[in-house]
C-alpha cells in the first residue's frame, strides 16, 4: 500500500506538469482574467483592505496585474518573507517602492531589515495563496513545505483565505489532507471565483 507522502509526491508531479504545459499566451490571458475576478470580488467588499499576496515563481499565477490595480485602489499588500528557521515565514508591507531580493528557494521577497516589522496574521483581512492543486471541497495541495499552514495556525482570527490557480489545477477527486492543512474559503481561476462556504 502506498504511503500518503508518496501519493502526494505523485500528485505534485502530476499537477506541476499540468501547470507547466500551459502556453505563455494562455497564462498571460489567465492572469488578466484572474485580476478582473479579484477586482470585482473585492470591489463589493470594501472592508477587505489588508491583503496577503505572494510574488509568483515562474509557473505560478502572476498576481501583479491585480496588485497594480490594488495599489491604485489604496489596498495595502503584504508579501511573504521566508525565515531562516525552516518552515516559517512572515508577511511584510509591499508597495511600489519596495526593494526586492532573492530569498530562499530563489523566491522574490521584500528586502526587509532588522527594523522592519511583519504584519500580525490576525490583522490581515484577506489572503491569496499559491497552490499546485485544489478540489471541490476547499482542500489545497501546496509544495509540501507547510509554510502557510504554520503561518495561519498562529492567527487568533484568520483572514479569508483564497487559493489562486489555473482551471487545470482542479483535482477530479478529493485531495488527501492532514489536520493542520489550511482549508480554503474559496478559489479564483481564469474562469471565475468560487466560494466553498457562504
Amino acid at each position: 500500500m502506498n504511503s500518503p507522502n508518496l501519493d502526494k509526491q505523485a500528485m505534485r508531479k502530476n499537477f506541476r506538469s499540468r501547470r507547466t504545459a500551459l502556453s505563455p499566451d494562455v497564462k498571460i490571458r489567465a492572469h488578466e482574467q484572474i485580476a478582473g475576478h479579484l477586482l470585482k470580488f473585492l470591489a463589493n467588499r470594501p472592508s477587505l483592505r489588508r491583503i496577503a499576496a505572494y510574488l509568483a515563481s515562474p509557473d505560478e499565477v502572476d498576481l501583479h496585474p491585480w496588485i497594480d490595480m490594488a495599489w491604485d485602489a489604496g489596498i495595502q499588500i503584504y508579501a511573504p518573507v521566508l525565515s531562516a528557521i525552516p518552515g516559517h515565514m512572515a508577511f511584510y508591507a509591499y508597495n511600489p517602492s519596495t526593494v526586492l531580493r532573492q530569498g530562499r528557494f530563489k523566491l522574490r521577497e521584500p528586502a526587509v531589515g532588522s527594523s522592519d516589522n511583519p504584519v500580525d496574521p490576525s490583522n490581515l483581512d484577506f489572503a491569496l495563496l499559491p497552490l499546485l492543486a485544489f478540489d471541490a471541497h476547499g482542500h489545497r495541495l501546496g509544495m509540501g513545505g507547510g509554510y502557510y499552514d504554520r503561518y495561519f495556525a498562529q492567527a487568533n482570527q484568520r483572514p479569508m483565505i483564497i487559493g489562486v490557480g489555473y482551471d487545470v489545477q482542479q483535482a477530479e477527486d478529493t485531495l488527501p489532507t492532514e489536520p493542520w492543512d489550511v482549508h480554503l474559503d474559496g478559489v479564483v481561476t481564469e474562469t471565475g471565483f468560487h466560494l466553498f462556504h457562504a
